[in-house]
């Protein structure tokens, strides 16, 4: 018993002071435990992500969103696209908005059209892009195969905005991609002397795209922009072109470092490009750049030594430009030519593309066998004194509506040469001929080219082109005339929908009895939407209510290709019957009493084609079913009694 108290006491003693067993076998705090600080916000950041994604917070920056409730299986550029990379810009550019189907049907022939500002077809977008005139020709060749050409080009992007949508483009199972692209690549977003943060640094832009991809950044974007309003207010440049806002004034001399780093970064975008396009054995067709040489002087001109003869020499874009238009007075165009091209070398402001990004497109389409237009010989060989100018561009780079339907001539002489056509059956026309009905119908009204011009005399308010430093608004230099200027001020100004200002128009044009300008603006309206039935049905009644058959025929022949129904198999029936063509009546006729077999205008008709062609049994049939339908019909009774005494 003692012994058993004194070991006992021994042990106590051999405890601190204050401590307990429990204390002493206390167990170290798990793993995960130290995980938490860091985990926790990841999980915030989740859950933040996850809710603002659930409420739809901030714009939707998916590639491709539906084309139109009453038209479901149809994708288009989404148009807010362009706020993933314009981060800042208010009036984010979009693109021409060309719907094409989200499972690719057997048989379709899809093209896509890339590029900047050019290629969109500024100033006569959405209906003056030679995108436009491709698909117009590839539906004029080939009258039975489904053709889509999807242009997504848009204003002031450039080579790096390509290269982000690519992927996304690759998915939708092009048989052909058309590339125009360069012109864009110091000014652009993200170009080498643009007013982004993240210009000229790869590595931390391919980051910041795809973070960009995140509600939660744009969120934190948002909240910077916010803060920066309040305490800077609104910035000079808000109301500026997208053009005067994108370049601030930020020179690139010729040769300068800012000048080999956009060659550089355009080389290895369009390098990067082209070998994603070839990894997915997508046919692809480049082209050279061109710009006004002759009717436009320099931007800005700055005095600095430049290489000329293995020397350096004092001049400026300015000399040359002048020394140039002398040399043109004198006769000599082609040293005129070459002082035109080193004025344009040396314009500091640098949105005409330098000679050296020709040299990159035709050394890459070399490199990789890849097919290329050169557009810039094309256009100084339709020139006088081969020197492009106003005669094929409206200003600075964009052509002329002229211009633009050469682009697509060539482009799709391209097609021909290098076999990038549908494999289908195509018409037996030849070239000129069908270059020749193109232009004829292509869908553009005086509408339109009113909103053009009034786009052309905005941009040249303000900066660069107005070079005082204060801008001026459209009405300085115009005068409002009529409705079509009043509309065209409307769109150009005041963001009025450019399908609103053609349907206002047309139906003023209706009041006015001016079925050519009603049918012009419709024809532009389908030319823009033509997947939309209503328009078609529109046009094709107030044709009808006129007694205007054969025009209104035209208008039927598309709306049946695009959705055949009661409406227009009844009146290609009826027209055709009326000009004697008694089989094709027949044809539509019997189409349109599958879909509708109590049209009692349509069974008497159907009564009359059988008339004609001898039937009497089945004129007495049909000429029944009317009465049935009608029992007062016009002229049907005394058919009737007419048929049954022949009988």
């Amino acid at each position: 018993m003692k012994k058993n108290i004194k070991r006992n006491q021994k042990v106590n003693e051999a405890k601190p002071e204050g401590k307990t067993d429990e204390t002493n076998t206390s167990r170290k705090p798990p793993k995960w435990f130290y995980a938490v600080p860091f985990l926790l916000p990841v999980i915030l950041i989740i859950l933040l992500e996850f809710s603002l994604r659930t409420f739809n917070y901030g714009r939707n920056i998916e590639t491709w969103i539906p084309y139109h409730p009453e038209l479901p299986g149809k994708l288009v550029l989404n148009t807010e696209i362009a706020s993933k990379y314009f981060l800042t810009t208010k009036g984010i550019p979009s693109s021409i908005f060309d719907p094409f189907d989200a499972v690719k049907k057997p048989g379709t022939f899809r093209v896509f059209v890339l590029g900047e500002s050019s290629a969109a077809g500024f100033p006569y977008e959405p209906t003056g892009s030679y995108s436009r005139y491709i698909r117009d020709r590839l539906q004029l060749v080939y009258p039975k195969q489904n053709i889509e050409v999807v242009n997504v080009s848009m204003a002031a992007i450039n080579s790096i905005v390509i290269k982000d949508m690519l992927p996304e483009i690759l998915k939708q199972e092009p048989d052909l991609i058309l590339l125009y692209v360069g012109h864009n690549e110091y000014y652009g977003v993200f170009g080498a002397a643009s007013q982004s943060l993240f210009a000229g640094n790869k590595t931390m832009l391919n980051l910041m795209l795809t973070m960009n991809e995140y509600k939660t950044v744009q969120l934190l974007r948002n909240i910077v922009n916010t803060i920066s309003f309040w305490f800077k207010g609104k910035g000079k440049d808000n109301g500026a072109t997208l053009m005067a806002r994108m370049a601030s004034n930020n020179l690139v001399p010729y040769k300068s470092k800012l000048y080999q780093a956009g060659l550089t970064q355009f080389e290895g975008e369009l390098s990067d490009i082209i070998q994603m396009i070839k990894e997915k054995n997508v046919p692809l067709i480049m082209g050279t750049l061109t710009s006004n040489l002759k009717d436009q002087p320099p931007f800005i001109s700055i005095n600095e030594p430049v290489p000329q003869s293995g020397k350096k020499v004092n001049g400026s874009a300015d000399h040359f430009y002048k020394l140039a238009e002398e040399s043109l007075k004198k006769g000599n165009a082609v040293e005129a030519k070459k002082l035109f091209t080193r004025a344009k070398e040396l314009d500091a402001l640098r949105f005409r593309a330098p000679e050296e990004m020709n040299d990159i497109i035709k050394k890459l389409a070399g490199s990789n066998q890849i097919p290329l237009v050169d557009f810039e010989t094309a256009f100084s060989n339709l020139s006088e004194n081969n020197i492009v100018g106003n005669n094929l561009m409206v200003d600075h780079l964009h052509p002329t509506l002229h211009g633009y339907q050469i682009f697509g001539k060539l482009f799709f002489e391209a097609m021909e040469k290098n076999n990038f056509l549908p494999d289908a059956e195509r018409i037996n026309i030849s070239d000129e001929e069908q270059h020749a009905l193109v232009v004829k119908n292509f869908p553009f009204s005086r509408l339109d080219s009113t909103i053009a011009n009034f786009r052309l005399l905005s941009l040249k308010g303000d900066f660069p082109f107005n070079k005082d430093g204060k801008s001026k608004t459209l009405l300085d230099f115009v005068k409002l005339t009529d409705y079509n200027d009043s509309l065209a001020y409307k769109v150009v100004e005041e963001n009025y929908y450019w399908e609103l200002a053609h349907k206002k128009l047309a139906t003023y044009y209706l009041g006015q009895r001016n079925y050519y300008g009603f049918m012009n603006e419709y024809s532009a309206l389908i030319g823009q939407f033509p997947y939309t039935i209503g328009l078609y049905e529109k046009v094709v009644q107030v044709l009808l209510e006129t007694q205007k058959y054969s025009e209104a025929y035209i208008y039927l022949e598309k709306y049946y290709k695009l959705q055949p129904d009661a409406f227009c198999t009844k009146w290609l029936g009826t027209i055709n019957l009326f000009n004697n063509n008694d089989d094709l009546a027949l044809r539509y006729l019997k189409e349109s009493f599958s879909f509708n077999p109590r049209d009692a205008q349509l069974l008497w008709n159907l009564s009359g084609v059988f008339v004609k062609k001898k039937d009497y049994a089945n004129a007495l049939t049909f000429v029944k079913k009317c009465l049935e339908v009608e029992s007062n019909f016009p002229g049907a009774a005394q058919m009737k009694m007419q048929l049954e005494q022949a009988r």
